[in-house]
């Protein structure tokens, strides 16, 4: 007597459930249904018991469909990273779940009822992540921005540190000595690796950049940026400027700076030359333009998702980073320092 083939149907008659339901369920592939815990144990216990060959499930590849982007409110990078990455993944027929969170680790918890409820294959966390805490990373994602020293997580960031590079190499072949850096401090991670970058083109050089010239804001206030703008430009002997460059934690934060150097009746760049990073949409229509460094944000959520796709087929390979440099855009906003500076 032949043995009878025992298939999804079969399992499904005997639940008294839909084939889509065992299918699930048994593969982890959502389809637009959502099967509680209880119910998938079930599943497999009784196609277990049926003889149902659940071995060769466990060799299957695991798909990516539906990824959560998970995200603080909104910067210019975080702007920018957005609307690219879901254009990018929709053309890919990927399905996607977008959340802002200031609370990065509430934003954990939320990735990982997700993932338990089977709403989502993966998750991309955009934007740096300051502790292990804020990455869910017992389940497949990926940050697109820094971690810790240390930290291990799957991630893909910019050279911040080869960012400040590229500023500094570029008001020091300007001329630029005395040079400072106006730093935020509610996303440390990425602004000590740009203002480490600076400093070390400096270094390189002979020379140094104290603590006293770096102006670290503490909130998204211009009046923040005018007052501590103002009590670093006091002007020394013979009205001798301490800075004729500053670089900017971000373009956002660049304009602020602008605004308030022509509150303190200074010239960009005659007087102060001033540099940004992220080359968001409105650089060059500060006045005068911006000089910045360009995070290429397509190709970082290009990798992102990659790399995604990569930790969802190797749950318990090593960890990958990756990182890509920026690009320095030279616009008005930089010029030599003043001739008798």
């Amino acid at each position: 007597m032949t043995k009878q083939r025992i298939t999804i149907r079969s399992i499904a008659r005997k639940l008294g459930l839909s084939p889509a339901t065992i299918s699930t369920a048994l593969t982890g592939r959502r389809n637009g249904i959502f099967v509680s815990p209880e119910t998938r144990e079930k599943v497999r216990q009784v196609a277990g018991t049926m003889g149902y060959a659940l071995d060769h499930l466990r060799r299957r590849p695991p798909t990516l469909q539906r990824i959560a982007l998970l995200c603080p409110p909104s910067s210019d990078f975080i702007s920018a990273a957005v609307p690219e990455l879901c254009q990018l993944l929709t053309q890919q027929d990927y399905r996607l779940i977008i959340r802002t969170d200031a609370d990065r680790r509430h934003a954990c918890r939320v990735a990982r009822e997700l993932h338990r409820r089977y709403e989502i294959d993966g998750v991309i966390f955009i934007g740096s992540r300051s502790s292990p805490e804020e990455v869910a990373a017992d389940i497949p994602c990926v940050v697109l921005g820094e971690v810790p020293d240390g930290m291990d997580a799957w991630r893909v960031t910019v050279d911040n540190e080869g960012g400040g590079q590229l500023a500094g190499d570029h008001l020091w072949s300007l001329g630029h000595r005395r040079v400072g850096m106006v730093l935020w401090e509610g996303n440390r991670l990425p602004a000590e690796k740009r203002l480490r970058g600076l400093r070390s083109v400096w270094e390189r050089g002979g020379e140094s950049i104290p603590d006293e010239a770096v102006i670290r804001i503490g909130t998204d206030s211009e009046e923040e940026v005018f007052a501590k703008l103002s009590a670093a430009l006091r002007r020394g002997p013979r009205r001798r400027l301490p800075l004729t460059a500053l670089f900017c934690y971000n373009d956002r934060l660049a304009g602020m700076t602008i605004k308030a150097l022509r509150r303190l009746e200074l010239r960009i760049p005659q007087d102060v030359s001033v540099v940004g990073f992220d080359d968001a949409v409105y650089a060059e229509l500060l006045d005068p333009p911006l000089t910045t460094i360009r995070q290429p944000v397509v190709q970082l959520g290009s990798l992102a998702t990659q790399l995604l796709q990569e930790r969802l087929s190797s749950p318990q390979g090593p960890s990958k980073v990756l990182q890509l440099a920026g690009r320095l855009i030279v616009r008005q906003s930089t010029a030599p320092p003043p001739a008798k500076s």
